[in-house]
C-alpha cells in the first residue's frame, strides 16, 4: 500500500557540530562517569597483558569517543573525555594520564569533524572517523611514552601504531554496530 507521506532519510550525520541542550550536557557527564569505570577495568587488563600496548583501553576509549559524538555531539565529547582524563590523573591510573587530557579532547574533535562531513551510515565512514580519532589520540599518548617513560622512539612508534590499529579496527566494528542499533531504536 502506497502512502503520500514523504520518505524520511534518517542519517547519523550531526546537524550541527555543537549541541548544548541539557540532555546532551547531562548525558556527557553520566557517560563520562561510566567511561571512567570502563577505563579503570580496561587499563588493569592491559597492565596484565602488556603495559606498553593499551589494547582494551584503546578500543573502549575509541568506542566511547565515537558514540558520545554521534549521540550528543560537542561539547559532550570533550566533557566526557576530559572527565575520564582528569579522574585518571587524580587516581593515578597511569603515569601517562596527564597525556589523556589532550588525547581525549583532540580525539573527540577529530571524530566530530568526520561525523560532521560524513553520513556515518557506512562502514567506511566509521573507519575514517576512527582513524582520525585514534591517530590524534595516539600521537598524544606516544608523546607521553617518549617524554615520561623515556621509551626509545622505535618502541613508541610500534606501541602507538599497534594501539591505533587495534583501536581503529575494534572501535569501528563496535561503534558501527552500536550506533546502528541506537539509530533503529530512535535514540540517534
Amino acid at each position: 500500500m502506497k502512502t503520500n507521506a514523504p520518505e524520511v532519510n534518517v542519517s547519523l550525520r550531526a546537524k550541527s557540530f555543537w549541541r548544548t541542550d541539557t540532555r546532551a550536557l547531562v548525558g556527557a557527564v553520566v557517560l563520562g562517569v561510566a567511561f571512567v569505570l570502563v577505563q579503570q577495568i580496561a587499563h588493569h587488563i592491559d597492565a596484565v597483558v602488556w603495559p606498553p600496548l593499551v589494547i582494551i583501553g584503546g578500543i573502549t576509549w575509541a568506542t566511547f569517543t565515537g558514540l558520545i559524538t554521534l549521540i550528543f555531539r560537542q561539547p559532550a565529547g570533550i566533557i566526557m573525555g576530559e572527565i575520564q582524563a582528569l579522574i585518571a590523573v587524580a587516581s593515578g591510573l597511569s603515569p601517562l594520564a596527564v597525556f589523556f587530557i589532550p588525547a581525549n579532547g583532540l580525539g573527540s574533535l577529530a571524530y566530530s569533524l568526520a561525523a560532521q562531513k560524513l553520513s556515518m551510515e557506512k562502514w567506511s565512514h566509521h573507519f575514517i572517523a576512527q582513524c582520525l580519532a585514534n591517530i590524534s589520540g595516539n600521537i598524544c599518548v606516544g608523546a607521553g611514552l617518549y617524554v615520561l617513560l623515556k621509551l626509545p622512539l622505535n618502541a613508541v612508534l610500534v606501541s602507538s601504531a599497534v594501539t591505533a590499529a587495534v583501536g581503529i579496527i575494534g572501535a569501528t566494528i563496535l561503534t558501527k554496530m552500536i550506533s546502528d542499533s541506537l539509530r533503529r531504536a530512535g535514540l540517534i
